[in-house]
């Protein structure tokens, strides 16, 4: 094991309010079989036991740092990147688990790639609330593509971050997470990544994506970075993707209201209880 002031891999875990399941991510990290890494923790203003939970995980590898107030999940990552030392960059989401040889099966792709590959990912399992598995396939990722001809939706949708490791040279050309998404932010930086870097796909589950309350079921955090990403896009979308920007459109517009009231349909629960905003 190298030194972890010299590592080669860093990865960065975003977390709110998960000192109930943060143990079981962290665990898994620690069990991966390529062992060159460091771990950094972003807490993102959690209320609860995770900064104890964390703390008793004795190893040197992992920092954590609290932040004063919930700013998201990729604001907190960006925290996490400007703190990594690694050559390359993973993302583990905090009520996730990997298995154990990932890591070393996307170290090995970078090994056998060309210089132009800066970004491998994998398959999921996904863990339904009930208990059943599901097989999650990713999707292919063209160069440069930024709708899917078959699927009429971006190609990189379903792209899970915690499936992927990146070079960072390739991130820091095409940027951090845009943090004026409330949602979506992984998928805006895979679409801008695949502008930089060639993708590679390792057709296994190699990630156990659990089901839970978070941002991705949020309707109105949803509706807004849709919102967003049309206004990023636009001007590509309008002349060899007009059909996917009209289905967006008026997808727009048919959910606007009822996105509005599952906004404050979440205000009034937070309120009730005292709750803050949703998990990552």
């Amino acid at each position: 094991m190298r030194s972890s002031t010299h590592p080669t891999v860093s990865v960065v875990i975003p977390t709110y309010n998960r000192a109930a399941l943060i143990a079981r991510s962290l665990q898994s990290v620690l069990n991966q079989s390529y062992q060159d890494f460091e771990v950094i923790v972003i807490d993102d203003g959690s209320t609860d036991e995770t900064a104890d939970v964390v703390a008793g995980f004795r190893d040197r590898r992992i920092t954590y740092t609290r932040l004063a107030n919930n700013t998201g999940a990729g604001a907190a990552r960006n925290v996490g990147i400007q703190a990594s030392k690694g050559k390359f960059l993973a993302f583990q989401d905090s009520d996730d688990e990997w298995l154990p040889k990932k890591l070393a099966k996307h170290m090995l792709m970078f090994e056998q790639g060309s210089p132009k590959l800066g970004v491998v990912y994998s398959d999921k399992q996904r863990i339904l609330k009930n208990g059943t598995t599901r097989y999650h396939e990713s999707p292919a990722i063209i160069p440069s593509r930024l709708v899917n001809p078959t699927t009429q939706f971006y190609q990189v949708f379903r792209l899970g971050i915690q499936s992927t490791v990146m070079k960072r040279e390739c991130l820091d050309a095409a940027g951090s997470f845009n943090e004026a998404l409330p949602a979506l932010e992984d998928l805006e930086l895979f679409i801008r990544l695949s502008r930089q870097c060639d993708f590679c796909h390792i057709p296994e589950p190699l990630v156990k994506y659990y089901e839970t309350e978070g941002l991705s079921k949020d309707l109105y955090a949803n509706w807004v970075a849709r919102k967003l990403l049309l206004k990023l896009y636009y001007k590509e979308l309008l002349i060899p993707n007009a059909a996917f920007l009209l289905k967006e459109c008026l997808w727009l517009g048919k959910t606007r209201l009822k996105a509005v009231r599952e906004k404050r349909r979440r205000a009034a629960a937070r309120t009730a209880t005292g709750s803050h905003p949703l998990q990552i």
